[in-house]
């Protein structure tokens, strides 16, 4: 299995928002992205067995495949940040540091107040 870093994803999301011209602005990416993460929750739902598949009549889900919208979201992710010149494996390994910090924290909470 190849395992890709952030950055090589976002190098070939550009690629392909070069080659299908999908050059539109922050805000308008950002409404993808939006869309996005409600049609994952839409498949969610379908996964957790909420809802039934089926074209959107009598409250079925149009979309139902959580793997499909999750590449979705991904891409909309990763393009903000291509957009945003923002490297990716810069900003989650900043994210873990600060999670670390966080778990630092509420353990010495936790042995103070013991």
């Amino acid at each position: 299995m190849k395992l890709e870093t952030f950055f090589g994803l976002q190098k070939e999301v550009q690629e392909c928002v070069e080659k299908f011209n999908f050059n539109w602005t922050n805000y308008v990416q950002y409404i993808h992205l939006v869309e996005e993460v409600a049609e994952l929750g839409e498949a969610l739902t379908v996964h957790q067995g909420d809802r039934k598949a089926g074209s959107g009549e009598n409250a079925l889900a149009d979309h139902h495949d959580t793997r499909e919208e999750l590449g979705d979201v991904l891409f909309n992710v990763i393009q903000i940040a291509n957009q945003l010149n923002l490297n990716l494996d810069e900003v989650m390994e900043e994210t873990f540091a600060r999670y670390e910090e966080k778990l630092k924290r509420l353990k010495n909470q936790a042995e103070t107040s013991a």
